[in-house]
């Protein structure tokens, strides 16, 4: 019996709507040139070159490597739009889809250009201009080098053997200055993404003039980072490796060291997993949307190194900007151990920093200047009277006495407390949730100990009626003041 034929019609989608369309994949500039340094790596590369042009009307970026180049039908299929991702690829290839090298490049540029020169010496040449694209409407890629590429080609000294990608009619990428400064800065997060092959000596790295130097995200080699060893888990045929790491407190950073672990966002933004395939940085921090973990102020010192084979993409759901990944469901409950017993760690640098120091007897007490209470479900911070240089303050008309009080309280504010409370007040405040406001009762008895000896100058009592209604929770209670100021008796009284 033969089969049955089914009602079709052909519904190709027009060339000009999907070329715009994968533009807006989501790459950021650095996302887009990691993606076309993948490709060099892949290629044997040892040198990668980005350059720019940063002049008005005329400006273009360049990736130039010295790899194995491609021949005519080489080229040809790597302009090709998308490939089986199920397809065995060589060793060393972080490619997956088949989409990196044409999307992230026309994520940033209207125009692609890609020159290749393989051993045999000769040059191929293909461009995707979308513009050329929405007029003729159809899929139709430019085979010959025009003038304006070879003459930026000779600007940036691509005459041997390897591949150049030149981006044109750069709309996203802003121009004159703006460019110029975008470029330079991506440059950072390519240091981190690279950062082993650039430490290994696998890869040299430069943008412009700058020679990228390794940026590593752990601080291994000071003397307070916190490593916590290797695991290997092993799941659906294949193995990873975990290395947990903790960072040293914040004050314990040169500001060179703060600002190798920080980026955009900060510390703050660059905790948790830092995913690798292949040596290659994936996703630098991020909690890969475990179940109940967040970012916090307390957990920003966490950090584990994960590292998983580039075959298993599918597997841990790696995205076309190879910038996101989700581990495969058996491996989530260890994960969770190891992740939380980082953020633990992390917690306690920072509670132990913040804390003042445990008594040892009558003679080695050392008194706090400050004391954590909470009051109606919030923490406040109040000074020790009884502290030695405090308590002098108190007794003593000294000018100096009271400065150096002054100083000691100023010098030695809970600050790390103080974010943790606020970090975890904001992670655990729901919406329902509303702020509990000190009573009538409440803001009575502050305002109380607060005037105990007004000025009896009716100017000077106004004038801190005036600072009390401006603050808070006296600026509630406007006509509670006025009252409670009209009663207080004078310190002449």
């Amino acid at each position: 019996m033969q089969g049955r034929v089914r009602a079709e019609e052909r519904l190709d989608p027009y060339a000009e709507d999907l070329i715009e369309s994968l533009r807006a994949f989501g790459y950021d500039l650095p996302t887009a040139l990691a993606d076309l340094v993948d490709n060099s790596i892949a290629a044997r590369a040892k040198n990668v070159h980005i350059s720019f042009c940063s002049d008005p009307g005329q400006t273009w970026v360049a990736i130039v490597d010295d790899g194995t180049g491609m021949s005519e039908p080489e080229l040809h299929a790597a302009m090709r739009f998308a490939r089986n991702p199920r397809h065995q690829r060589a060793d060393g290839d972080l490619g997956r889809f088949g989409l990196g090298l044409k999307t992230a490049s026309l994520s940033q540029a209207r125009m692609l250009t890609v020159l290749s020169r393989n051993a045999a010496g000769s040059l191929a040449a293909r461009t995707w201009d979308i513009d050329y694209i929405a007029e003729r409407k159809e899929w139709l890629v430019l085979t010959q080098p025009d003038p304006e590429v070879l003459r930026i080609a000779d600007q940036v000294s691509f005459t041997g053997q390897g591949t150049a990608i030149v981006w044109r009619k750069t709309d996203k990428l802003g121009d004159g200055r703006t460019l110029s400064r975008r470029v330079s800065e991506a440059g950072r997060e390519l240091a981190l993404t690279f950062h082993r092959f650039l430490a290994s000596g696998r890869l040299n790295l430069q943008i412009g003039r700058q020679v990228l130097a390794p940026l590593d995200p752990y601080l291994r080699r000071h003397p307070a980072t916190q490593d916590r060893g290797v695991e290997e888990l092993a799941t659906s045929g294949h193995s990873i490796r975990v290395n947990p790491v903790v960072l040293p407190h914040p004050s314990r950073l040169t500001k060179k060291e703060a600002t190798l672990v920080s980026g955009p966002g900060g510390m703050l933004a660059r905790q948790g997993f830092y995913v690798y395939r292949g040596d290659r940085l994936v996703v630098a921090g991020s909690w890969l949307g475990l179940a109940g973990m967040h970012k916090s102020a307390p957990t920003r010192l966490a950090r584990l190194a994960l590292e998983i084979p580039p075959g298993v993409d599918l597997a841990w759901a790696v995205d076309v900007r190879k910038s996101t990944v989700h581990p495969p469901v058996q491996l989530e409950p260890r994960l969770i151990e190891l992740a939380e017993d980082a953020r633990a760690r992390s917690e306690k640098v920072f509670t132990h920093r913040g804390a003042p120091a445990r008594s040892h007897g009558k003679r080695s007490r050392v008194e706090p200047v400050w004391h954590q209470v909470r009051r109606l479900g919030q923490s406040e911070y109040s000074i020790n009277r009884e502290h030695p240089l405090v308590a002098a303050a108190f007794s003593s008309p000294s000018d100096k006495a009271v400065e150096g009080a002054l100083r000691l309280i100023e010098t030695t504010l809970p600050r790390e407390l103080i974010v943790q409370e606020a970090a975890n007040h904001v992670t655990e405040q729901s919406p329902e949730r509303e702020r509990v406001e000190p009573d009538t009762e409440e803001v009575l008895a502050m305002l109380r100990s607060l005037l105990t000896g007004l000025p009896s100058d009716p100017a000077d009592r106004t004038a801190l009626a005036d600072a009390l209604l401006k603050s808070e929770p006296f600026c509630r209670h406007p006509g509670l003041v006025k009252d409670i100021i009209e009663q207080v008796p004078s310190e002449e009284a």
